[in-house]
């Protein structure tokens, strides 16, 4: 066969095809799902605000070292034959992009919207870069630095610990020691461990779990009626727990003798049931796929997404709902390996959702060391929005939660969010302060304020 004829390779490429590996079953999912909707990016973002002096020239060097020890970083997709290959590149450029906002009238807003308009616009996953890395200077002592990629080649667990390391590089250069070497795993290899996976008895124990997990259901349970392809932009709608709320929440997780995963996992299943009205409810669980410390610290694409049924009965109690979900989310987590494709594959209905809203729980703390510039880490978007997102997550210093909920434009509107929002804060609450022997059903949905116009304006 002439090489010219090989789809996305041309002579310059040449060298490099013997070093070409198929995609994963992980990536190739994400392959089709890009192909199947152009126009909507799959992809990871967040920026780290530093206020400080930083060094850009010094961020781009150790950002291209970071790219390289992850390798993530220098990936580019190809076909070869008519099937998705990959390559890892280390002769690509990566640049740091410098966007100076000083100027701008609100600089924060000028740079929220540059973001906005980067990770949301269309890529071709074949012709364009992949990662994008761009250092947006809001003040004289003040950066935005903002790093995108795209799901295919980084997941979220794998663009943190790219951005963390490009912190610890930075570190170790302008303190002038040498960095601690890293151990990755490369990501034939990654690709290899999925593979042997696949083939192994454990896939068709997992396949089992899961079908019996399945089996019965219907469709998903939501909070809009509307039905509608996954977003890439969102309508997003924050809150801050107050301190006293946060002291709260830690007394009634050690009350209930959990988790605070856990417990913020039972009071959203517990939410959707009183919304809907339905005893089964179905949450969508973000797992790592990273079941060994080498893969924890690597790049690739290895996380999923797992279905969470959890029952809350009219007399179900609030400890019963949190043992219940202890126990499904340790199952899940057990069983986290078989993708999410195949659990939809072995469904009823392989087209239906079967997937409820999102429960995204990441208790980190937002604070990232760049030398002597304590970075605090925003992330912007982990993928597409197919439907509701309830994200979790700290605030830099670890003493705060955040409560995030983030829609799809096309079901939800941006009214709609906020109400939804505003509900689940004032449910929240009371699911904290609940006693655990408190039935489910009598934790109070409404707030004081929407209760008063209901019975009162109302009424």
């Amino acid at each position: 066969m002439d090489p010219r004829e090989i789809d996305g390779i041309d002579s310059a490429d040449q060298a490099l095809q013997g070093d070409a590996f198929p995609l994963s079953p992980a990536q190739l999912g994400l392959w089709y799902a890009q192909h199947r909707n152009p126009s909507v990016a799959i992809n990871n973002a967040q920026y780290v605000d530093l206020r400080g002096d930083l060094d850009t020239e010094v961020l781009e060097r150790v950002s291209r070292i970071a790219a390289g020890d992850l390798q993530s970083g220098f990936v580019r997709l190809l076909e070869i034959d008519g099937v998705p290959h990959q390559i890892v590149d280390p002769s690509l450029d990566t640049p740091l992009e410098l966007v100076d906002l000083r100027d701008a009238p609100d600089p924060e807003k000028a740079a929220e919207e540059w973001m906005r308009a980067e990770y949301s616009r269309p890529i071709d996953i074949v012709d364009d870069r992949l990662i994008v890395a761009a250092a947006l200077r809001l003040e004289d002592s003040r950066y935005y630095w903002y790093a995108r990629v795209h799901h295919v080649v980084l997941d979220g667990f794998g663009a943190m610990n790219f951005m963390t390391r490009v912190a610890e590089l930075y570190s170790a250069a302008v303190e002038g020691r040498e960095p601690e070497p890293l151990e990755v795993g490369d990501l034939p290899d990654l690709r290899e461990a999925e593979l042997a996976y696949r083939n192994s008895p454990r896939f068709e124990r997992d396949r089992e779990y899961w079908r019996e997990r399945i089996a019965g259901l219907d469709s998903a349970v939501g909070l809009s009626h509307r039905i509608a392809p996954p977003a890439a932009r969102k309508e997003l709608s924050s809150a801050t727990l107050s301190e006293s709320l946060a002291t709260r929440f830690d007394a009634a997780v050690e009350r209930n003798v959990t988790i605070r995963s856990t417990f913020l996992i039972a009071s959203v299943a517990a939410f959707l049931s009183q919304m809907t009205g339905r005893e089964e409810v179905v949450l969508s669980l973000p797992v790592t796929g990273r079941t060994t410390a080498l893969t924890r610290r690597s790049g690739g694409m290895l996380s999923n997404i797992v279905p969470l049924t959890v029952r809350v009965g009219h007399d179900t109690t609030v400890a019963e709902l949190i043992s219940e979900v202890q126990v499904a989310v340790a199952g899940a987590l057990r069983h986290q390996l078989f993708r999410h494709e195949d659990i939809r594959r072995d469904s009823a209905d392989p087209n239906g959702g079967l997937f409820g809203p999102l429960v995204n729980v990441m208790l980190f703390h937002g604070g990232i060391p760049f030398g002597p510039i304590l970075g605090e880490l925003t992330i912007l978007s982990t993928g597409t929005v197919e439907d509701l997102g309830i994200n979790f997550y700290e605030n830099v210093n670890g003493t705060r939660l955040n409560i995030d909920f983030e829609a799809n434009p096309d079901r939800y509107t941006a009214e709609e969010n906020s109400a939804h929002h505003a509900r689940f804060l004032d449910f929240f609450t009371a699911f904290v302060d609940a006693d655990p022997s408190l039935p489910v059903r009598s934790v109070p949905l409404l707030g004081a304020q929407e209760r008063a116009l209901v019975l009162e304006s109302w009424n």
